[in-house]
């Protein structure tokens, strides 16, 4: 005879074995604790059997399978059976990118984490843009006062410091992420050749 073990606290099926007979009653089985003769019902891929109420039950078993966090899109696995990937906060579609969230059943864009996006990664090339300025004008500051600086020291220290104040300017406009409109920087062979054609 069959017997099916469950969990005494869940009554998730865990395993099935053959009863012991009885020693001292022939033709009587012995029925361990947390389990019953009666036999499991068929299920699917997806349910798993647990017994409530005196019967076994199906309900959802979606171990193993890959869902994703609906509040950040990584993937996770379920590991108990009894909950559906609702319960635990999942979804089985994958997050197309980090632009969007979970929204109404379904990802969707976000408009304002896209403009923190676009905000961050243009104050990232504002950052690069103004760090390679100030290295070209670096420890050159007292030279152009004290007029140690030739024409063209002092042309492209002034070309820099425009740009920098023209990428200033670009941060500091009021549709500023939406348009960027980065100067250009200053050309050290044009400038020269301004020069050389004023001599």
């Amino acid at each position: 005879m069959f017997i099916y073990h469950y969990h005494p606290k869940t009554g998730q099926y865990l395993n099935s074995t053959l009863a012991d007979e009885d020693p001292q009653h022939q033709g009587r089985w012995l029925i361990p604790a947390f389990a019953t003769t009666t036999p499991l019902p068929e299920y699917s891929p997806l349910t798993w059997p647990f017994w409530q109420n005196e019967q076994w039950r199906l309900l959802p078993d979606y171990r193993g399978r890959i869902f994703y966090c609906i509040d950040n899109g990584t993937p996770k696995k379920i590991v108990a059976a009894g909950v559906t990937p609702e319960e635990c906060g999942l979804t089985d579609q994958p997050r197309p990118s980090s632009e969007y969230v979970w929204r109404d059943g379904d990802w969707a864009i976000d408009p304002a984490l896209v403009a923190e996006q676009k905000r961050t990664a243009a104050m990232t090339e504002f950052e690069a843009r103004m760090d390679k300025a100030r290295s070209a004008n670096l420890g050159k500051a007292d030279a152009l006062v004290a007029g140690l600086l030739d024409e063209l020291g002092v042309r492209l220290f002034k070309a820099w410091a425009a740009y920098q104040m023209a990428l200033v300017r670009v941060i500091e406009a009021p549709d500023f992420p939406a348009k960027l409109n980065w100067p250009d920087e200053p050309d050290q062979q044009a400038i020269a050749k301004e020069i050389a054609a004023a001599k």
